[in-house]
């Protein structure tokens, strides 16, 4: 009787289990499906994106002073700018009155010099009687006395009109001199760009007062610099010269190509990262700060069976036949992020799961819903 007692639920636990497993396996469940395909291949590598600017350069004030004009407003677009184009004007009204007045002091200056010096021409009024009482004392008509005494009167008027000229020299070279120091201090109120280029960002306005150093703006050069973390373990084959797509977030359907044009020559190692830059092919402005994806094409191959990337369970694919699941194992060449190449496996036009595969069983009952892989 007790025996009867325990077989009794027994049967019934092992009816109940085997009737969820037979409905289970006879309810049929829609799966995408993908077939394997002949077509071609990159593998590729794929890390993250940065954009530089090539140049850069931080735009300083050389002087105080307050701003006057400025060819950017503050947050408005970037503009194109050429190689000394004034960018940033500060106050110097003051300065060019300065200027104005040494070069009005320097013309007063010059005409009195075309007027002739008084002390020069005595000078030759008394050397001509010099000449005249050397002959009379020569002559004995004149005592040697008056002699020396208009010598020494044309020796003081010629060290006279040697100071006159010796003043006139220096005051040309100090008013060259301040007219230079006046022209470099009027071209420190000047900010111009040092490159052609992209004036990206300004700081200031019209009325801002500012000190000597301080930071007013930002110029970068038109040419940008791709740059491209990799994990450490994926630049193995990496060369230079070698193809590069890239994929900006700015620019989601605007593709990017270019190639590796040099490889750092350290790992950053908190990240285990390795960086490589990139030239670009196409002539895209491409905006400084940019961030996004690429890929680095390490080899291209043609005319070989494929099977998108998403359907891979390790080593094995999800294959549907006749309705019902199968698990096959595979052997991989060529891959990249979409894309595997199957080198042994499969065959051309085998069905696959596309989505979530680990998710079903060997003997599961399929509807497959085929999906062109191939776009």
């Amino acid at each position: 009787m007790k025996w009867n007692k325990l077989t009794k639920p027994l049967l019934v636990f092992i009816f109940l289990f085997g009737l969820f497993w037979y409905i289970r396996g006879g309810l049929d469940s829609k799966v995408r499906v993908g077939e394997a395909y002949i077509g071609n291949i990159r593998a590729s590598v794929t890390g993250n994106v940065k954009v530089y600017a090539s140049s850069t350069f931080k735009l300083r004030a050389l002087t105080d002073g307050m701003v006057t004009h400025v060819s950017l407003s503050p947050m408005h677009a970037p503009i194109q700018v050429t190689k000394e184009q004034p960018l940033i004007q500060l106050e110097e009204a003051e300065l060019e009155r300065a200027l104005l007045g040494l070069e009005m002091e320097k013309r007063h200056f010059s005409e009195r010099i075309e007027v002739g010096s008084l002390t020069r021409m005595a000078l030759t009024v008394l050397e001509k009687e010099l000449l005249a009482i050397e002959e009379l004392v020569g002559a004995g008509k004149e005592p040697a006395f008056n002699l020396e005494l208009k010598r020494s009167e044309v020796q003081r008027l010629r060290a006279q009109v040697k100071m006159e000229e010796l003043h006139t020299k220096h005051f040309m070279e100090n008013n060259q001199m301040k007219l230079a120091n006046l022209s470099a201090e009027l071209s420190k109120r000047k900010i111009t760009s040092p490159i052609d280029g992209e004036f990206s960002e300004c700081y200031v306005s019209p009325g801002h007062i500012v000190m000597s150093g301080e930071i007013v703006g930002v110029v970068h050069s038109n040419e940008r610099m791709i740059e491209v973390s990799l994990n450490e373990e994926d630049f193995a084959g990496i060369e230079v010269g070698m193809p590069i797509a890239v994929s900006l977030f700015s620019l989601a359907d605007q593709p990017i190509l270019g190639e590796v044009s040099s490889l750092s020559s350290s790992v950053d190692m908190s990240s285990g990262t390795r960086k490589l830059f990139a030239m670009t092919q196409d002539n895209i402005r491409i905006p400084v700060g940019s961030a996004g994806r690429a890929q680095v094409v390490l080899q291209e191959k043609a005319d070989v069976l494929l099977i998108p990337a998403m359907a891979l369970l390790g080593d094995s694919v999800m294959v549907v036949r006749e309705g019902v699941v199968e698990k096959k194992k595979i052997v991989t060449g060529v891959r990249n992020l979409k894309t595997v190449e199957v080198l042994g496996g499969l065959k051309k036009g085998d069905q696959i799961i596309l989505d979530t595969p680990q998710i079903y069983r060997v003997g599961d009952r399929v509807i497959p819903v085929l999906i062109d892989c191939k776009n």
